[in-house]
């Protein structure tokens, strides 16, 4: 269950929804996102249900769950009038510093009633709680000041902390405002085709189901994914991959959801998946998700808030006591700095600013096209050194040409070993199959009915055998018909000729049958990917370490690193999908045993298409999905790309860095501020309106230090 709780307005509010939350009977997990204000909470239904849960956040929080995002955000842009009435008398009051105008210093007490009402509420939320936060602490400041008669430092206390939350409010209005659009991408409404009277109906998008046709018109969003069977139009599909050119969609084109059609021509598209299970949804989910997933230098925050304050607020009481068994003016002096203490131990700037860094960082990166599995994620692509790249499908396009394409021998027909050919590789999601298919389909050969493959069986790294019509048949790399051990009884002069196919480039394979051996050879080859070599020449000048993986022989692998500009030390090759996952776990570094948050151990990322390398993507520290199969691996993966552009991995480890960078600066800016108002207080030259004023400046600036990745 979702909720939208308009209570968690800082960091600082989140150990009060966890305390209410965990300890509850059938709750599994709990997951809070500060920047959306939403509380993720997955739990038994049987045992507890949603609306049970929103009760007691409701009477513990004495908010009410939203329903509508949108007038949260109409909030957080307009001052309220207690406010402004607030700010007004806080400027009357410091007039009482021009002389002889003393009597204006009680216009803070005005500034008080009309400032502070709502944050007692709050604080007195969070005391019945038994917990202490910001609002308890800026109350205590604010009431200690006015009853030491310095009613324009109360004043100071009272407004400033209320204007705080509303530039908190401003400052973060544009990372929701990124996360929005990426919400509204999913459909509302679909026109849907009756298949009887083919009247078009209009109906809600999650009630469309799988093969329906829907009519998408000029200016139309895409409700679900399908294929076109209709029209030819452009498609504009940068809500999902980030790229601003339109595609040219045609019959038999596959579309995604959310897509929007902005050529002239309506499409008529019959949908493959329902609009929960299509791209934009899982899309959408994941995003939202990512929001609420804590990354460690999070949870290091929070621990640090929660045994830093408690110890600063501590200290402020012995201020404020003990100094008054030495004198009245000891101990007016000692408390106004026992107050001022109380306001530095605010922790707020540090923890709203982490958040707010990731949520934009997380919105930049989705704006584009990439889908990143929360903050931990992002923050650890700033600390990939070894970057893993698999061949095919990632440096290379993964749409394979035939080259050659011989049969062997006489025991078999050329029309006899392509349908073989044909009957074995039709049942396989490998690239490499359907162009084989389609090659046999070329030259007029169909597969009989009486021939029939039994028992299909994908060897991992190695090809394919089924038992056809009481045969074994095998098809796939040199590795298998040598561990078979059929290459020796194939004429020398014709394994000389598939050895300079391969040192050429191209992918050879071979079909043979029990009993008669090897009856046919190919060879394939494989487009570079245009952004290939570039990619490549960026992550080395970054100083990353590139290597590159593939199940294809050393030929074809040494073909393609010459073309990207990638060493042969860099390439390993003849790997099935385990000895992939191998390499990666071999080369990854052991994780410390404590959490750094200045210094942390290189990592290791993994990009492939997850067709076949889910192990890869598994074990690595990141996992990279992207081309066809990025769809179907995004629920795996750490990081997806929706579409082919392997430039985007250079954009998002960038990102990572500049996180990681900006969130050290935000943290070493906020203990510095707080470190030189504490030597300041015990100089004798801070006062609580400087004090408050610095917290505030400290908390708008590293906010939009974090902002600035939008």
């Amino acid at each position: 269950s979702v909720y939208f709780v308009q209570g968690i307005c800082c960091a600082s509010e989140l150990p009060s929804v966890r305390k209410i939350v965990k300890p509850l009977n059938g709750v599994h997990s709990l997951q809070i996102n500060v920047t959306t204000r939403r509380v993720y909470v997955e739990h038994d239904a049987d045992v507890i249900t949603a609306q049970t849960i929103a009760e007691l956040i409701d009477d513990a929080l004495d908010e009410s769950i939203a329903t509508q995002i949108a007038l949260q955000d109409l909030e957080s842009q307009s001052l309220h009038w207690n406010v402004l009435m607030s700010g007004v008398f806080w400027i009357v009051s410091m007039l009482s510093a021009v002389p002889g105008w003393s009597t204006l210093r009680y216009a803070g007490l005005v500034a008080m009633v009309f400032g502070l009402p709502p944050v007692i509420r709050k604080a007195w939320q969070t005391l019945r709680r038994w917990e202490f936060d910001a609002n308890c602490m800026m109350v205590i400041a604010a009431f200690g000041a006015a009853l030491l008669g310095e009613f324009d430092e109360a004043a100071s206390v009272s407004f400033l902390f209320c204007i705080s939350e509303w530039l908190e409010h401003r400052a973060t209005h544009r990372a929701r405002e990124a996360l929005s659009t990426i919400v509204a991408l999913r459909p509302e409404h679909a026109n849907v085709i009756h298949p009887l009277t083919k009247q078009m109906l209009i109906v809600p998008a999650d009630q469309v189901p799988v093969g329906a046709l829907i009519s998408v018109r000029t200016g139309d969003k895409i409700a679900a994914d399908g294929v076109v069977v209709e029209g030819t139009s452009s498609v504009d599909e940068s809500s999902l991959t980030g790229e601003s050119i339109p595609v040219r969609k045609t019959i038999n084109d596959v579309v995604s959801g959310g897509g929007i059609n902005i050529g002239t021509t309506q499409l008529v598209v019959r949908t493959t998946s329902s609009v929960e299970d299509s791209a934009v949804s899982r899309l959408i989910r994941l995003v939202e998700e990512a929001q609420a997933n804590r990354s460690p230098t999070e949870k290091m925050i929070d621990g640090f808030a929660r045994a830093y304050t408690p110890v600063v607020v501590a200290l402020a009481t012995l201020m404020c006591t003990i100094p008054w068994l030495f004198g009245q003016e000891v101990g007016r002096e000692w408390t106004l700095n026992g107050l001022i203490i109380i306001v530095v131990a605010c922790p707020c700037a540090l923890t709203i600013s982490t958040p707010v860094t990731y949520a934009a960082g997380l919105a930049a990166t989705a704006q584009r096209g990439i889908v990143v599995k929360g903050g931990a994620s992002l923050e650890a692509l700033g600390s990939v050194k070894k970057v893993v790249l698999d061949k095919t499908g990632t440096l290379t396009q993964g749409k394979f040409n035939v080259v050659h394409l011989e049969n062997i021998g006489s025991i078999r027909s050329r029309k006899e070993m392509l349908q073989l050919l044909a009957l074995m590789e039709a049942p396989s999601s490998h690239p490499l199959s359907a162009t084989l298919v389609k090659a046999a389909k070329q030259e007029g050969v169909s597969v009989p009915t009486d021939m029939d493959a039994k028992e299909h069986t994908i060897l991992k790294g190695e090809g394919v055998t089924a038992n056809v019509n009481g045969k074994q048949v095998y098809v796939g790399n040199r590795k298998l018909f040598e561990r078979l051990g059929m290459l020796s009884n194939v004429d020398q002069a014709f394994l000389g000729l598939t050895d300079a196919w391969s040192s050429s480039g191209g992918t050879v394979g071979f079909i043979g049958v029990e009993g008669e051996g090897i009856i046919g050879a190919f060879s394939m080859t494989d487009m570079i990917r245009e952004d290939a070599a570039d990619v490549v020449t960026a992550l080395r000048a970054s100083g990353h370490e590139v290597l590159m993986l593939t199940g294809d022989g050393e030929g074809a692998a040494k073909s393609v690193a010459e073309q990207i500009n990638l060493p042969n030390s860099a390439v390993h090759y003849q790997l099935t999908p385990e000895d992939k996952l191998h390499f990666v776990a071999s080369i990854k570094c052991p994780q410390p045993k404590h959490f750094q948050v200045l210094q942390r151990r290189p990592l290791v990322l993994f990009c492939g298409d997850g067709v076949n390398d889910a192990p890869a993507l598994a074990v690595a520290d990141i996992g990279v999905s992207m081309g066809e199969g990025a769809a179907l691996a995004m629920e795996m993966s750490d990081v997806t790309l929706m579409d082919s552009s392997l430039s985007k991995l250079v954009y998002v480890m960038y990102m990572g860095r500049r996180v990681v960078r900006t969130i050290q600066e935000n943290i070493a800016l906020s203990l510095l501020c707080k470190l030189l108002v504490v030597t300041l207080t015990f100089a004798g030259y801070m006062t609580l309106l400087y004090a408050i004023a610095s917290d505030v400046g400290v908390m708008l600036l590293v906010t939009l230090n974090g902002m600035k990745l939008l």
